[in-house]
């Protein structure tokens, strides 16, 4: 293999300069003449070394897949997010430019190179969403999209606080969500005239709508509302401020309008990662986890891999059917988060559904390994549940069947788990009399909390989630015929109707 066919390792890669500005790969630095620095991902860094090893000839995708992603196979997405962000840089400093070659590959070009005869792709806009967020929404923070800022706020004070704000979004907690809505605060108390500040602040109140008490909701929503039109009247069309409001509808029966809205989202700012995941999310609710798995695709989790994205990730991977990688997913994340609940609990149900319900049993046994925060009877719970899934002793799966309806009644994050539970372990009727109360309220009422009145995370009636009526874990109700009736009284019938399309599981 020629050196100009290995796989790049940054650390070894030496130093250049490309079009007035300075590069080094080793602490992925780019540093332009006046001092200014922009520190990128580590894919981006080794896609514009790739590049600019070919002084100026063409690299191809097969080219960038083994010198940038080894060899492993990558969807169109992911180098198309890499490309794009490396534009933007190349507007920023204004050093170089990346050109497309249609159906070829692309070429790094300074002044004095020609160019191809291809027509020059339009600029996108700069303005991108750099909010992540909350419970069905994936979190997207300032290192994956903020670098430096592309509009120079009122005041310099503003920028670390909107970077501060994005970080404090991934953490994924209601304590977290409100550092950021904090920080935003001051940033547009600062800068008033900031629509990146307004926009992202329209965002995290949003995103609180999702997870808060529905006491609290009605101010919730009039506070993202007024500060999404804050945003709007500085910049008409803001995609911050749109996201925002797209978020603010339920999440139950709008699927369709959601969806719309989304895409005419990223048709107007097809570099906005979020509203990709917020997508990837609708098209899960709706059975379409295949579509969705692959915008997934389109954010570098290896290198960013937070808890609530891996989380999401892993969900969408393995009901794609795309069981290697998940796998690969949730063995960097747990080597890195190993005791954060999305972390922990995302690996346990992942080995519990694939045929390796001991491992599971084995990681709940492992006191010392568990995360914290989380209630005893939670555990015991999901114990005694592995060992009906290891045994498969009718004793154990009555005793499981007792603890899962008892827990569908303590909360909304309990009932959804309670669900797939019950399918797996083959009762299936008990299943379905979970999901009749958890949808609708018959039979008995499941709380709007989550999992504890401490965690203060909340799942009101009209947000109620159905991505979980799609994993694998609920294979056995969906070939029940009561399924049928379920996704009919739920309106994912009628969505599937309208927008002429079908879920996995009916596909060929």
């Amino acid at each position: 293999m020629g050196e100009d066919q290995k796989p790049i390792d940054l650390a070894r890669a030496p130093d250049f300069a490309v079009g007035g500005v300075s590069v080094r790969p080793s602490l992925r630095q780019v540093i332009e003449a006046d001092g200014r620095e922009t520190v990128l991902e580590p894919r981006v860094m080794q896609v514009l070394v790739a590049l600019a090893d070919a002084n100026g000839a063409i690299v191809s995708r097969d080219d960038l897949t083994v010198r940038c992603w080894s060899g492993r196979i990558v969807g169109e997405d992911a180098i198309n997010r890499v490309i794009s962000r490396l534009r933007r840089l190349a507007d920023e400093t204004g050093a170089f430019r990346i050109e497309t070659i249609t159906k070829v590959g692309y070429r790094l070009l300074v002044e004095g190179q020609a160019e191809a005869s291809a027509p020059a792709p339009a600029r996108p806009d700069r303005r991108l969403l750099i909010a992540g967020g909350a419970a069905g929404v994936v979190a997207i923070g300032a290192g994956a999209l903020l670098g430096r800022r592309w509009l120079k706020p009122a005041k310099p004070d503003v920028t670390p606080l909107i970077v501060q704000a994005t970080t404090a979004l991934e953490q994924g907690t209601t304590e977290s969500n409100d550092q950021a809505i904090g920080l935003l605060k001051r940033a547009v108390e600062l800068s008033p005239n900031d629509e990146i500040a307004w926009g992202v602040l329209a965002f995290c109140y949003a995103a609180a709508v999702q997870r808060r008490s529905p006491l609290m909701q009605a101010d919730l929503i009039a506070r993202a509302r007024e500060a999404a039109r804050r945003a709007e009247a500085l910049h008409p069309g803001d995609p911050n401020a749109r996201a925002a409001l797209i978020l603010l509808e339920p999440g139950l029966r709008h699927w369709a309008w959601s969806e719309r809205s989304l895409r005419d989202l990223i048709k107007d700012h097809p570099e906005n990662l979020p509203a990709r995941m917020m997508l990837a999310e609708v098209l899960g609710a709706v059975g379409r986890w295949r579509e969705g798995a692959a915008l997934h695709d389109a954010v570098d989790i290896i290198n960013n891999p937070t808890p609530g994205r891996v989380q999401r990730q892993v969900q969408a991977l393995w009901s794609a059917g795309r069981l290697q990688e998940a796998d690969r997913a949730i063995a960097r994340a747990v080597s890195m988060y190993p005791t954060h609940f999305a972390v922990w609990f995302t690996h346990f149900h992942l080995l519990l559904y694939t045929g390796r319900a001991r491992e599971a049993l084995a990681k709940v046994e492992n006191l010392e390994g568990r995360p914290e925060n989380v209630d005893e009877s939670n555990f015991q719970t999901i114990r005694q549940v592995a060992k009906g899934m290891v045994s498969r002793a009718p004793a154990d799966i009555d005793a499981a069947v007792e603890r899962i309806q008892a827990s569908a009644r303590e909360g909304t994050g309990h009932a959804e788990n309670s669900v797939q539970f019950a399918s797996a372990l083959g009762r299936t009727d008990t299943a379905f009399e979970i999901s009749q109360a958890y949808f609708f309220g018959r039979g008995f009422v499941v709380p709007d909390v989550r999992f504890a009145m401490r965690q203060k995370t909340f799942t009101p009636l009209a947000d109620r989630r159905t991505n979980f009526l799609f994993f694998p874990s609920t294979t056995g109700m969906r070939s029940d015929p009561r399924f049928a009736q379920l996704t009919e009284a739920l309106g994912l019938a009628a969505y599937w109707r309208e927008t002429r399309t079908r879920p996995d599981y009916q596909v060929v």
